[in-house]
């Protein structure tokens, strides 16, 4: 508060910034360990599942192949969970601290869906991408923009079975932009939006699955904080249709 005040509003005026720059410290130290958690968590497990798959590959016992496999998985289950955790307190932090810029959103589905493609391939999942040849901008956080995208496709991956294919398409809506997520998955088991968005909630259908239940939780955050909307379906035929809409810069 740098505005010329009365001397009698002098006082009031330093506790003002007093409080503001120890709010401004707090800020910095929290997305400071938000960073470093991420590291230093992720680190380890990766550290670990690939101890324990040069273990699996190494012996022929059954029970000892049989425990690693276990040890694996719940790796994979600690490590997913850290990430979305992690991602989860980004939002959280992000939604209040924006950092808005225009983007073009075709390029970023296009920039995710490429870093995504390998996971597909590893179940002979195509990622059709489907973007007008002209740019359709938004005003908003490119990280968090980033994220919402990055698990939308993510869960549509997770849930596909192989040899499918996954719909990712980008159409004009009524004010905005809406993004499309289809897959011919197992669908929702009658579960609705606000059941799986809100915090470690996943589907009846969901449990063979590693998964942490804030994906979609994610999505719908970063959706509120830009002023857009999320909605999850049954989609005709089998699978789901996710949809995310954002306004247009």
């Amino acid at each position: 508060l740098a505005h010329p005040t009365p001397a009698e509003l002098a006082p009031f005026a330093t506790a003002l910034n007093g409080f503001i720059a120890r709010l401004r410290g707090a800020l910095s130290r929290t997305e400071t360990f938000i960073a470093e958690a991420a590291h230093h968590i992720r680190t380890p497990l990766a550290t670990v599942r690939a101890q324990a798959e040069i273990a699996l590959r190494q012996t022929n016992d059954e029970a000892t192949r049989a425990t690693l496999r276990s040890v694996i998985r719940a790796v994979e289950d600690s490590a997913r969970s850290a990430t979305q955790l992690l991602d989860h307190a980004t939002v959280v932090y992000r939604s209040d601290q924006r950092t808005e810029e225009v983007l073009d959103l075709c390029t970023l589905t296009r920039e995710i869906a490429r870093t995504l493609a390998p996971t597909a391939d590893l179940k002979d999942l195509t990622l059709a991408v489907a973007t007008p040849d002209t740019a359709i901008n938004v005003l908003g956080d490119r990280l968090l923009i980033e994220s919402a995208l990055r698990n939308l496709i993510d869960n549509a991956i997770k849930y596909s079975p192989p040899d499918g294919s996954i719909e990712i398409g980008l159409t004009h809506g009524t004010g905005g932009v809406v993004l499309t997520v289809a897959d011919r998955g197992r669908g929702l088991s009658g579960a609705t939006t606000p059941d799986l968005t809100a915090r470690f909630r996943r589907g009846k259908n969901a449990a063979d699955v590693v998964g942490s239940g804030l994906g979609l939780t994610i999505v719908e955050e970063v959706a509120a904080a830009h002023g857009g909307q999320f909605e999850i379906t049954e989609r005709t035929g089998g699978g789901t249709c996710a949809q995310l809409s954002l306004p247009l810069a």
